[in-house]
């Protein structure tokens, strides 16, 4: 889709937006787009003035002076310095300032931007689960919660310089983190947590990296390492007591889910694998989804999984940029393409498909349009 054709979408739309533009020096005009022609775009500007009247002007924007366009700032206030919620880039910096560049969505889905988030965390961002109330994701050592209307608030927050690399909650509502040092906690609904196992990555292989996280119906918790192309799967019991369900060379297991029928999907970052096994570790089917290259090595964070209620399997291909889709016949495709570095994904309660991009430092809410999909998995974008 070219830049043109998604500045008609706003014109269509009535969306407000903050549009960034000048050279040299950075303006704002804040409004919606009228009309956008070859070289310009006409934007109605609304601002507050000192009488304490809302001032309307028109204003025409060259095309190619447009740095930036936010959606969400024309909407939310500025939050207090540090904060992880909504950026607003300052008018003297031109490092991060580009042209808004959704991702490209197959026919009959809309993705719009849920949050902005500060930049200054910029692929910093890991995991992404569906919990109680909404989506949750981390960021560093702590567990952030998004509301449907993309307010964010911090849910949680691990002690010390520890990096979470992947959360689950279970059926009650308690969370579960994990951290590529080794630690599993567990929090209450409460927020009082506790340190559940100490892993020794070692037991898989290449040392510890822990990557991602699975609860079971039982309050068993499988956790992947991924210290470099070996590692595994470990199986923790509810007392803390822990044993390595799988390990090795050849593994390098990154994203990890638990499916309704009671089979624990694994992504594999060496074969570039999606692999179905039973909760004893034996293999029951292996799918290509890509080369092993369209995943993250550096860091663990890549292979994220969800699966909608139609039973198909969405994961993020973070060094490829995309969130690919796996069917219930096993067929890959991708997805979502465009992407800067997505790390997470999660269905909200609604069916939405949210999407973390750390490289954009920004969530993503992904809907069907189609009737018939709608009423099984998705709701249409408000």
């Amino acid at each position: 889709m070219s830049f043109r054709t998604r500045l008609q979408g706003f014109v269509d739309s009535r969306q407000k937006i903050q549009i960034w533009y000048g050279m040299g020096c950075h303006n704002t005009v804040t409004g919606r787009v009228l009309s956008v022609d070859h070289d310009h775009i006409d934007v109605e500007s609304y601002s507050h003035e000192s009488d304490g009247q809302i001032h309307i002007r028109r204003i025409l924007v060259p095309l190619h002076l447009i740095l930036h366009i936010d959606i969400t700032s024309a909407e939310v206030s500025e939050d207090d310095e540090g904060a992880l919620v909504t950026e607003k880039e300052s008018k003297g910096s031109g490092s991060s300032v580009s042209v808004i560049d959704l991702p490209d969505a197959p026919r009959g889905y809309a993705v719009r931007i849920l949050s902005q988030l500060n930049s200054q965390y910029s692929n910093r961002f890991s995991r992404m689960t569906a919990g109680p109330g909404g989506i949750y994701f981390s960021c560093d050592g702590s567990v952030w919660f998004i509301d449907g209307n993309g307010q964010l608030s911090e849910y949680a927050r691990i002690r010390g310089n520890s990096t979470i690399s992947g959360l689950r909650f279970d059926r009650k509502g308690v969370l579960y983190v994990a951290t590529i040092q080794g630690t599993v906690y567990k929090i209450d609904p409460n927020k009082s947590g506790r340190i559940l196992a100490q892993l020794d990555g070692n037991l898989t292989g290449g040392g510890t990296f822990l990557s991602d996280i699975a609860i079971g119906a039982r309050e068993e918790v499988y956790v992947s390492n991924f210290p470099s192309n070996t590692g595994g799967v470990f199986k923790i019991d509810k007392t803390g007591e822990y044993e390595v369900l799988l390990g090795g060379p050849g593994h390098g297991t990154q994203g990890l889910l638990l499916e309704r029928d009671g089979f624990l999907w694994c992504l594999e970052h060496a074969s570039g694998c999606v692999v179905k096994r039973s909760l004893d570790g034996r293999e029951v089917a292996r799918i290509q989804v890509a080369e092993s290259e369209s995943f993250n090595f550096a860091d663990g964070y890549d292979g994220n999984l969800a699966m909608d209620s139609l039973d198909r399997l969405y994961i993020t291909a973070g060094r490829a940029g995309t969130v690919i889709r796996v069917n219930r016949e096993g067929r890959a495709e991708t997805f979502l393409t465009g992407l800067v570095n997505p790390t997470g994904v999660a269905f909200g309660h609604d069916g939405a498909l949210f999407v973390l991009e750390a490289g954009r430092s920004r969530v993503l809410k992904v809907a069907a349009l189609d009737k018939t999909e709608r009423s099984e998995s998705a709701k249409a974008l408000s």
